[in-house]
């Protein structure tokens, strides 16, 4: 079977240079700076702090943030960073990755040892001012109209079409299900769901917080995080949750000793209090369950031909561990543009049967 995994490359093919990394910041600042921003999601502060995030980039690539890494995922991450960008030159806000200044964003927080919850709605709100920008007013839904009948052709010939994008373009132009590896635009997150599993419980877990209807690409799915473990991590939580609820409800239903300690949990701590509820919730409800709402091991079940088209092969890192431990995957078709980029991914594939393909002529091809 043919399968194909698309990225930013196709918006930016089809959408222009609005798609493109600097545009995306530029816009969110100049959406902010110029009052057309939603204030009441993500404050005008956001604006003044990507700009203090980029004065700190120097400093990061230098080791001043060297100390103030914890984890392996984050000494990894401020590695690839380094690897990315050259020492003792000064970067122009634009020229540094939007997903980047999540990174310094954490050594910041690091540093200063600011904690949750403070740390987490700083966090939110600057997703939500990148995902605003990337939405652009709802413009990045209409790149579709611009595909030749040779592209969309050559889409309808792939069994299995996977997109690390947030919108509906390739659904839009094929009418197939498109898996969305890291959300969609489109799909409203489980927070806000009123129907979810974390949403029948008694304790309002939102706090108050009601979703502006207005907004609703800002409440969904879409991933952003400046290392993949954190996405993987993210796209297979609702997974082993599920894994877990049906293990206590096993525990539940067949073992008394079990179910006298889940009655006798102490509910004094809010978080046992959440459990204990939510396993007599789904003891009573066994269909219910968390929205499993990324395909978080999809790309490790296929077989056949993978073409990977418009991603970097030097991002997204957990997705190719995926396909690299994928046997059944013989023969992967990376669409590359330009020889940094081919050389690139003959490393990232040693080992799989490669064919490269210079994207320029793939796209000269589809016009035709």
């Amino acid at each position: 079977m043919k399968n194909v995994l698309i990225g930013n490359g196709v918006a930016i093919q089809f959408g222009g240079t609005a798609y493109l990394n600097e545009s995306i910041i530029q816009r969110a600042i100049e959406n902010i700076r110029s009052g057309n921003f939603p204030s009441e999601l993500y404050p005008n502060e956001c604006a003044d702090f990507v700009e203090q995030l980029q004065r700190e980039h120097g400093k990061a690539l230098n080791g001043e943030y060297d100390q103030h890494v914890f984890t392996t995922y984050d000494r990894a991450s401020l590695a690839d960073f380094k690897a990315r960008y050259e020492k003792g030159r000064e970067y122009a806000i634009g020229e540094i990755g939007f997903e980047d200044y999540f990174l310094l964003f954490e050594l910041i927080h690091n540093k200063l040892e600011i904690q949750n919850p403070e740390r987490f709605n700083s966090r939110g709100v600057l997703r939500r001012m990148f995902l605003d920008s990337v939405f652009n007013g709802g413009e990045i839904e209409t790149y579709h109209k611009s595909f030749p009948v040779k592209f969309v052709d050559w889409l309808n010939q792939h069994g299995n079409l996977f997109t690390t994008n947030y919108d509906s373009n390739i659904a839009a132009a094929t009418n197939a299900y498109i898996y969305h590896l890291h959300g969609s635009f489109g799909v409203l997150s489980e927070a806000y769901d009123p129907n979810s599993f974390r949403n029948q419980l008694q304790d309002d877990l939102l706090d108050g917080e009601v979703m502006d209807e207005s907004y609703p690409h800002l409440y969904s799915t879409c991933l952003v995080s400046y290392v993949g473990d954190l996405k993987a991590h993210s796209m297979g939580r609702s997974s082993l949750a599920n894994s877990g609820m049906r293990k206590f409800v096993d525990g539940y239903n067949n073992d008394p000793a079990i179910r006298k300690q889940i009655d006798e949990m102490d509910e004094s701590n809010v978080l046992v209090k959440r459990l204990k509820e939510a396993v007599k919730l789904k003891v009573e409800n066994p269909d219910l369950e968390h929205g499993e709402q990324y395909p978080h091991d999809r790309l490790s079940r296929i077989a056949g031909e993978l073409s990977i088209l418009g991603l970097s092969p030097n991002n997204d890192g957990h997705l190719f561990t995926q396909i690299l431990k994928n046997d059944q995957i013989d023969e992967i078709v990376f669409y590359f543009f330009g020889d940094t980029e081919a050389a690139d991914a003959s490393k990232r594939f040693v080992g799989k049967n490669l064919t490269l393909v210079d994207v320029r002529e793939f796209w000269a091809e589809m016009k035709g």
